[in-house]
């Protein structure tokens, strides 16, 4: 059984698309010739050309990608988005490089459309259309697409500070197209200026699709360390990766953190209870609720509410908990879980379709079919059984 990998990103100095490349190839230095072969695809014009060289700081190794131009000119030859698509498509890459290259450029095409109030076709790259950030896309999206399946985690973003030159003049950092791209995603300052994230880096990170936590588990196998261009006064420009593959006990589990929520009632009835349980059920970004009696203060009879909600939606389902309820107050902390990977589909019996959830455990797959599928059948308890079991068997090795 193939083992799963999950690669965490420890982004110290900051992210772009030549320490991301540097730091894949410390991490899989095997994969060096996959991405001679794509950039020869490009054909870069003679003017310009890359190499991949040790780096150092403080004692510790690692590795820079650069790109040279021979002039300026050469180095910052602009693109149209529909150029790139052009020249990235259509320029005998492998199917799968080709398309993670371009859904990067499309992730920033639409950044920088809603920062110029333009469409994506229309758009015209300056830096990240220049040579060296097309050389850093495709590098990037060829190792990724040779080390194959990943699960990605980042920590905290370093925001920095200042502004930048660009052809639309100086702008504040992060710059406009990069603050969007970078929406929803978890940032710091830490005390230190210039441009941290670029454009490429931040269309990285939302093409990984990372969750953001460096809190995992497993056995480390290999680690990368990526070294920009930039000097920091204090520590290394430097993005490192922690490549672990996942132990036996994790194998097929998907590990995520959730909000879990408490709260008392012994003043609103059963009857409204029930109904605001209901709505709660119902909330955007509630996982599940379960509804408790208990005995209250003053020899009350009371209920407990608890709930488990994804922590992007916790201030409206907050918001929802304190408007269907008499409440006061709600306790609430972040947990983790670990979840089986499932898979949904249907199974054919002898009352028609019934929808079917498969869990993968480690000692092998189990079947579940839907309750409410099941439940439409009133005719017997037996009757339900015989269907349930017909569901479950349905698809199983014999």
């Amino acid at each position: 059984m193939q083992r799963k990998r999950l690669i965490r990103i420890d982004p110290l100095g900051g992210v772009a698309g030549d320490m991301m490349v540097a730091a894949l190839l410390d991490a899989f230095p095997e994969h060096e010739p996959a991405l001679a072969d794509s950039l020869a695809c490009l054909r870069l014009p003679a003017a310009v050309n890359w190499r991949v060289e040790p780096g150092t700081f403080a004692g510790f190794q690692g590795k820079r990608f650069r790109v040279e131009a021979a002039s300026e000119r050469a180095a910052h030859s602009h693109h149209h988005y529909p150029d790139l698509v052009e020249r990235i498509g259509h320029c005998g890459l492998p199917q799968g490089v080709a398309r993670r290259a371009l859904d990067i450029y499309a992730l920033l095409a639409d950044a920088e459309a809603t920062v110029h109030g333009t469409t994506r076709e229309q758009v015209a790259f300056h830096e990240v259309g220049a040579w060296d950030s097309v050389i850093d896309v495709v590098a990037v999206a060829t190792l990724l697409e040779a080390i194959g399946e990943t699960k990605w985690l980042c920590g905290s973003l370093p925001l920095g500070s200042g502004q930048v030159p660009t052809d639309h003049g100086w702008v504040p950092v992060p710059a406009p197209a990069t603050a969007q791209l970078l929406d929803g995603m978890p940032v710091h300052d830490d005390g230190l200026g210039g441009e941290r994230i670029t454009p490429t880096g931040a269309a990285i990170l939302r093409h990984l699709d990372c969750r953001f936590d460096t809190r995992c588990s497993g056995r480390l196998r290999d680690t990368g360390m990526g070294f920009g261009t930039r000097e920091l006064p204090d520590r290394a420009n430097a993005l490192r990766l922690l490549v672990l593959e996942a132990t036996a006990n994790d194998a097929g589990c998907v590990h995520d953190r959730v909000i879990r929520a408490t709260f008392d009632i012994d003043d609103q009835t059963p009857e409204d209870i029930a109904i605001a349980v209901d709505i709660l059920r119902d909330t955007a970004g509630v996982l599940d609720v379960t509804l408790a009696t208990r005995a209250a203060k003053k020899g009350r009879v009371g209920f407990q509410v608890e709930l488990l909600a994804q922590p992007e939606c916790f201030d409206d389902i907050l918001a929802a908990c304190f408007r269907q309820t008499t409440t006061l107050g709600i306790r609430y902390h972040e947990i983790e879980r670990a979840l089986l990977t499932r898979e949904h589909g249907e199974a054919t019996t002898s009352q028609g379709q019934v929808r079917i959830k498969t869990a993968s455990r480690p000692s092998g797959a189990t079947r579940k079919a839907e309750a409410d599928d099941i439940a439409r059948l009133r005719e017997s308890q037996q009757r339900r059984q015989q269907v349930r079991r017909e569901a479950e068997q349905a698809g199983e090795e014999p």
